[in-house]
């Protein structure tokens, strides 16, 4: 059986080297770069005509390979798209691969040896339609063992024509069929934590609070003043976030963070901003 790697990114293409090299393994790899990150300098950027996405150009094609420094022996593929919704994209991307397995890695992630020799034998057998991979986040340098993050398993390996994606955020993979799990884990690389976490809110935060009001969850007084402090108390003390020292205690505070400004942006949508505003409110 062959396999595809398919990588969000959103990060600036040179950031990409640990993640390219360590899914070298597979048959071929796809680039689902987020146009809107794409800076004006970057050999990803490309324009949208009439088409959903675009392959780029070979002579960019060949430069997504030497930005790496890798002598990559499989083809690479790199395909740009505006993410509004990471379901819609995960699901260009099914699309757009070529082969029966179907591996999705996200561009601040490393897929180890030994996890690498795990997928090429999960996907020789006929038991299973897709996998969960156990994930462990490591800030700087530090693995996170414990809170929500710490026992998390993502279905991220399956066959390409096993089932879609649903949920524009924290998107679900509807696979038909038996689901493993394999043992050694992925790794989720945080480098640049704090930054990269708030920036995360801002990007993300007003899809997941249409999402939630799609749920039939609205914003309500009471989530808006529970659910934060109920996410810290989950991490920090329920899930032992305490065991991992002050990285723990930030950790959960930042989710915290992040619980509180979903229901902020809910508040936002039901209390849109007038187009101008009204002249008592502009400073003389």
């Amino acid at each position: 059986m062959k396999l595809s790697v398919i990588i969000l990114n959103h990060l600036p293409t040179n950031l990409l080297k640990p993640t390219l090299k360590s899914v070298s393994f597979a048959d071929e790899i796809l680039i689902i770069q987020d146009s809107s990150s794409c800076h004006s300098d970057s050999p990803l950027r490309h324009s949208e005509h009439s088409e959903e996405s675009r392959r780029l150009s070979a002579a960019s094609l060949r430069f997504a390979r030497s930005f790496a420094g890798l002598r990559m022996t499989r083809p690479i593929r790199v395909f740009t798209r505006s993410l509004t919704n990471f379901a819609k994209q995960r699901n260009l991307a099914l699309k757009k691969a070529k082969t029966d397995w179907v591996l999705f890695v996200d561009s601040d992630e490393i897929v180890p040896k030994k996890l690498a020799q795990e997928i090429k034998q999960a996907i020789k057998s006929q038991n299973y339609q897709g996998y969960l991979l156990p994930r462990q986040d490591v800030i700087l340098g530090q693995v996170l063992k414990h809170g929500e993050t710490g026992s998390i398993k993502l279905l991220r390996l399956a066959r390409k024509s096993a089932g879609k994606f649903s949920r524009s955020v924290h998107e679900i993979w509807n696979i038909q069929g038996r689901v493993g799990e394999l043992k050694t884990p992925l790794l989720h690389i945080k480098e640049n934590f704090t930054f990269e976490f708030l920036k995360r809110i801002g990007r993300y935060g007003p899809i997941d609070s249409s999402s939630l009001i799609a749920e039939n969850k609205p914003f309500s007084y009471s989530r808006l003043l529970l659910n934060p402090p109920a996410k810290f108390i989950q991490n920090y003390i329920v899930r032992r976030g305490i065991q991992d020292g002050l990285l723990g205690l930030f950790h959960a505070y930042l989710m915290s963070v992040q619980s509180l400004s979903v229901r902020v942006f809910q508040w936002q949508n039901n209390h849109p901003s007038p187009s101008s505003p009204h002249p008592s409110v502009i400073p003389a």
